[in-house]
Parts: C-alpha cells; sequence; structure tokens
C-alpha cells in the first residue's frame, strides 16, 4: 500500500492560506480606499493605512508562497531542461527543490534573528501607530516557516517517488509547469 503524499495535505493547508492572503490583501485595499475618500472628501486621514498594508503585503505574501509552489508557478528557466531525458530532469528537480528549500531556510533563519531582536528590544514601529513590530513579524515569519515545510514535504514525497521507481508521479510533483504541459 503506498504512503499517501505528504506534500498534498500541505498543498490542501496552501489553498486556505492563500485565500486567507487574498481576503488579508482585499482588506488591505478596503481601508487604502476609505483612505483616499475619507482624505478626497472629508480633508482628514486614516492614521497608520500605509503602515498596515505593508505589513499585509508582507504577511500576505508569506503565507501565498506555498501555494504558488504547488501550482508551480515560480520562475523556472525551462529553455534546456524541456530537452533532456526525463531521468537527468527528474534529478534536477530534486536539485531545485532542495536548493530552493536551502535558500528559504536561510530566510526563516533571518526572519527568526529579525523577531528574536524585536521581541528582544521590544521594538516598535517609528510610526503614529507604534506597532511593536514582533506582531507582523511572527506573521511574515510563521508563512515563511510553512512555505519551507511545504518546500522540505515535496522534496521528500520527489525523493520517495523516484526511490520506488513511480517516474509518473516524480514528474508530477517535480517537473515546472511548462515541462508538465509537455508530458
Amino acid at each position: 500500500m503506498d504512503a499517501p503524499l505528504i506534500s498534498s495535505k500541505l498543498a490542501r493547508l496552501a489553498r486556505f492560506a492563500a485565500i486567507g492572503s487574498g481576503l488579508l490583501l482585499l482588506a488591505s485595499a478596503g481601508l487604502m480606499t476609505a483612505e483616499i475618500l475619507m482624505r478626497r472628501l472629508f480633508h482628514h486621514s486614516l492614521v497608520g493605512v500605509d503602515e498596515l498594508a505593508g505589513y499585509a503585503f508582507a504577511v500576505a505574501m508569506a503565507w501565498g508562497f506555498a501555494q504558488a509552489l504547488f501550482m508551480r508557478a515560480h520562475i523556472r528557466v525551462d529553455l534546456v531542461y524541456l530537452r533532456l531525458p526525463s531521468r537527468l530532469q527528474r534529478c534536477l528537480d530534486v536539485l531545485a527543490l532542495a536548493a530552493f528549500a536551502g535558500i528559504i531556510g536561510i530566510v526563516v533563519t533571518h526572519a527568526w534573528g529579525t523577531l528574536a531582536e524585536s521581541l528582544r528590544l521590544e521594538a516598535r514601529a517609528s510610526t503614529p501607530l507604534a506597532t511593536p513590530l514582533w506582531m507582523p513579524q511572527a506573521a511574515w515569519l510563521a508563512g515563511l516557516i510553512f512555505f519551507l515545510v511545504c518546500l522540505i514535504a515535496l522534496l521528500f514525497d520527489l525523493v520517495r517517488a523516484l526511490a520506488r521507481g513511480d517516474w509518473d508521479l516524480a514528474a508530477d510533483l517535480g517537473a515546472s509547469e511548462s515541462a508538465s504541459r509537455r508530458i
């Protein structure tokens, strides 16, 4: 009996995270629209809208990365890849996912350091809202960690499929969108 794919379970969570990210961006856009209308019509500004929108954008992007991964929406250059034998393509898929996970691991490490420093210093934004910086940073870091977990799970599922000799599943898991359309 084949073990279920870890990445497929995470893909469902990533979809909900992407929906939440989209709703966060819509709320941010609504707040910015209200800010513009208030300034134009009532000559009154909502304080901190730009700051909150910036936090919302960073958090939404971090939480949306995993959905982009599962939809194969990240940029890959397939000029040479598509001309290679499928076994070599699968090796490159493993290498690409491992490198991507390594890079995101470095980003997560630095984001963790940023959050730890903000907590240690009890840092606040130097804006009228004086937002405690740990709040948006924690949400941002959580999204990055979720993305890293998804990358590692997808890599694990890909390597497991290759170890079992399931080349079709490996192609589905690792191939880029342009490559999967050609397969």
